[in-house]
Parts: C-alpha cells; structure tokens; sequence
C-alpha cells in the first residue's frame, strides 16, 4: 500500500539540538563533581531515555540523580542554538501538501519536545509530538508505537518510520512497520545501512523524494 502516514524521530531527523544537549549534560555532569564527557561522547549516546543515556556516559550508579538533576538544566539550554536540519521545513510542507499526515515519535521528554517544535515552526505539519512521560513506554517498544498509529489514525501497512538511529530501525521493526534512515544525526549512512532498513539517505531531501515517490 502507498504511504499515507509517517512518524519522524526528532533530534538528529528533523532538528540538530546536540549543542544544547551536550551543554545540560555537560552542565549537569560536571555538577556531580565527574568529568565532563566530549561532544561527540554525548552525540553517540542519546537515542534512547535520558537514563539510558547517562548510563552510557556516567554508570548505572549516578544516572537516576543526574536525570533528576538534567531537566531544569535543559529547560535553560534546549533552544540555545537549536534549528531545524536541512530542507525540513520545506519536506515537510511537501508532504502535508500531498496529503500525507505527520507526527513525531521521539524519546525526548514530551513537553520539552513539543515546546522546541513549536519554537522552530514544525508544529503547523505535525499532528501530534509524542514523547517521553506521555505514556510508560519509551521507543523502541512496541506499545508506545501503536499508540502513535492510533493517534495518527493508519496502521502499518500504511505507516513508515523515519530516523537516524538503531532506535529507530527497532522501533519500526517492533510493529513491522517499513523505516527509511537519514544520515544527519548520530550514525553515518554506512553504520546505518548495516541495518538493512527499507531505504538510507544522506540528507532530509533525499528521503523526503523517496517518501513522494511511495505515497
């Protein structure tokens, strides 16, 4: 069947907020009187929750209080120099114009998600930005992705999956739903194409031709 639905990631798909990523973690890090990680360190950890994340970067031991301590301190950073990748703004006004009904499904928590898209002007395409604390689950279980499919009212014969991740890759095959991959977040596009997922691309515009082409 064409595509008449797709679910995006977020950071790394649609929008590049590392640089304020790195900084609440660094900030919130270094608090805890433990080095600070690099950039690209913090780049190659997130994806999945922040818990996750910070036991990548810091351990199991400390990861909840340095969650518990990372939320003010986003909330100050989280639209210091974020923007939107490029050609996101025109791909997704190309495919609502072709009729094709969009929402983000992300791992990010929910209202830091929803207020950062809205201050770069996405919320207009979307219909909805489900993340982190708007339900128990978090990507890639299958749960949470049915809910987004109910939410965007297609199933997954109708529905596809885009992202920059292995999240993402496991979140579309949690539900056999197709996922195209972009290469402009935290995986190359030859680290993505190990996946074998329905298609890889280098760029937003690429995919978003590939995306026309199937609706």
């Amino acid at each position: 069947m064409s595509i008449q639905a797709i679910l995006f990631d977020l950071d790394g798909t649609l929008i590049d907020q590392f640089e304020a990523i790195h900084r609440a973690f660094s900030r919130t890090i270094s608090g805890m009187g433990i080095p600070p990680p690099s950039y690209e360190k913090v780049k190659r950890s997130i994806g999945g929750a922040s818990e996750e994340t910070m036991i990548k970067l810091i351990g199991a031991e400390h990861a909840k209080e340095a969650v518990r301590r990372l939320r003010p301190i986003f909330e100050e950073e989280m639209l210091n120099g974020v923007l939107t990748l490029p050609f996101v703004h025109e791909g997704l006004k190309a495919l609502c114009n072709n009729g094709i009904c969009c929402g983000v499904l992300t791992n990010k928590y929910g209202p830091h998600a929803r207020a950062t898209c809205e201050y770069l002007g996405l919320s207009q395409f979307l219909k909805f930005t489900l993340g982190a604390s708007d339900t128990q689950w978090k990507k890639p279980a299958s749960q949470l992705t049915k809910i987004a499919l109910d939410k965007l009212g297609y199933g997954t014969n109708q529905t596809t999956y885009v992202g920059d991740s292995p999240y993402d890759f496991k979140t579309a095959e949690n539900v056999a739903m197709t996922c195209h991959l972009v290469a402009t977040g935290t995986h190359t596009k030859e680290e993505l194409e190990a996946l074998q997922a329905t298609s890889c691309h280098q760029n937003f515009k690429s995919v978003v031709s590939t995306l026309l082409s199937l609706s």
